[in-house]
C-alpha cells in the first residue's frame, strides 16, 4: 500500500478546467456561464465532450457545434459529467500487456456510469453524479494496470486459477484492492467525498458508514457484470448485498423494469470516442 500511495501522489494533476468542474459538484452557487466558457476554451477538452455529445447516446436530433449549445440541449449537469469523464479518460498510460483488455474495461465503466443513472433516476438522486461515480468506480484498476503490470497479470492469473472474485485474487496477491487504490486516487484528485467513498466501498458496501450513493453503484456494478455489458477483467458477477438492496429500496419488479432501459442505453454508449 506505501508504494501505491507514493505512485498515486505522482500521478499527474488534473486538468485545471475538469478540477473546476469537479469542485463544482460541491457548489450549489456553481458560476455555470463563466464554467462553460472555460470548458469552450480548452480546444481538446471541448472537443472530445462534443465528440460525446453526438454520438448516438444522447440521441440529438441534430448536431451541436458548441459547448454552449450543448449545454442548451442537454443540460449543464449532463455537461459537467461528460468534461469529468472526457478528462480523466486519457490520464492512464496504456500498458504494453495483452491479458488486460482497456475497451472492454471502459465498456463496463460507461455500463455501471448508465446504470447509476438510472437507479438514481428512480430514486430521485442525482443522477450525473451517480453517472459520475459508476463511470469511475474502478479507477484503481488502471492504477494497477499502467504502473503495477507484472503485479497485475498476477492478479489476473491468481483469479483465472482460482476462478474467484477479483478482489479475492488482489488480497491474496497484493494485500491491497483496486477500490483501496482508486479512493486513493480519488483522494488525490480531490473528488467529492460522496464519489471517493462509493469507489472505496462499491465491492463492500457495508463496511463504512451507510450511503445510498455507494449503494446505487455496488448495485450498478453487480447488474453490469449479470448483463455482461463490458468486462473489468473478471467475468464472475460480486455478490450484491442484502443491505445495500434493503437500504435502496426497490423491489424487483421496478428492477426489471430498469433492465431493458440499462441495455438501450448501453447499446448506444460511446465514450469512447473521447480518446483522441
Amino acid at each position: 500500500m506505501d508504494r501505491v500511495v507514493e505512485r498515486v501522489q505522482q500521478l499527474p494533476s488534473l486538468n485545471q478546467v475538469v478540477n473546476e468542474v469537479l469542485h463544482s459538484f460541491d457548489d450549489e452557487d456553481v458560476d455555470i456561464p463563466s464554467l462553460v466558457s472555460k470548458i469552450s476554451r480548452d480546444q481538446g477538452l471541448a472537443a472530445r465532450v462534443l465528440r460525446v455529445a453526438n454520438s448516438a447516446f444522447y440521441g440529438l436530433s441534430s448536431h451541436v457545434s458548441s459547448v454552449n449549445e450543448a449545454v442548451v440541449v442537454l443540460g449543464f449537469y449532463s455537461i459537467r459529467s461528460l468534461v469529468v469523464a472526457a478528462g480523466i479518460i486519457n490520464q492512464f498510460p496504456n500498458s504494453a500487456g495483452k491479458t488486460f483488455d482497456r475497451l472492454e474495461f471502459w465498456q463496463h465503466a460507461i455500463g455501471v456510469g448508465v446504470c447509476a443513472k438510472i437507479i438514481a433516476a428512480r430514486l430521485g438522486q442525482d443522477m450525473e453524479t451517480a453517472f459520475t461515480a459508476g463511470l469511475l468506480h474502478d479507477v484503481g484498476i488502471l492504477v494497477l494496470d499502467a504502473y503495477f503490470h507484472d503485479e497485475f497479470e498476477q492478479v489476473l492469473s491468481c483469479r483465472a486459477a482460482s476462478d474467484c472474485t477479483i478482489i479475492e485474487a488482489e488480497m491474496a496477491t497484493l494485500q491491497v484492492t483496486h477500490a483501496q487504490i482508486g479512493y486513493e486516487v480519488a483522494k488525490r484528485w480531490k473528488f467529492p467525498l460522496p464519489i471517493q467513498l462509493a469507489i472505496r466501498d462499491h465491492h463492500h458496501p457495508d463496511q463504512g458508514a451507510p450511503a445510498l450513493l455507494t449503494d446505487n453503484v455496488h448495485l450498478a456494478n453487480v447488474l453490469c457484470h449479470a448483463l455482461e455489458i463490458g468486462n473489468a477483467s473478471y467475468d464472475m458477477v460480486p455478490p450484491l448485498s442484502a443491505l445495500a438492496w434493503e437500504r435502496l429500496g426497490l423491489s424487483w419488479d421496478e428492477l426489471g423494469e430498469m433492465l431493458g432501459e440499462i441495455e438501450h442505453l448501453n447499446a448506444s454508449a460511446n465514450l469512447l470516442a473521447m480518446e483522441e
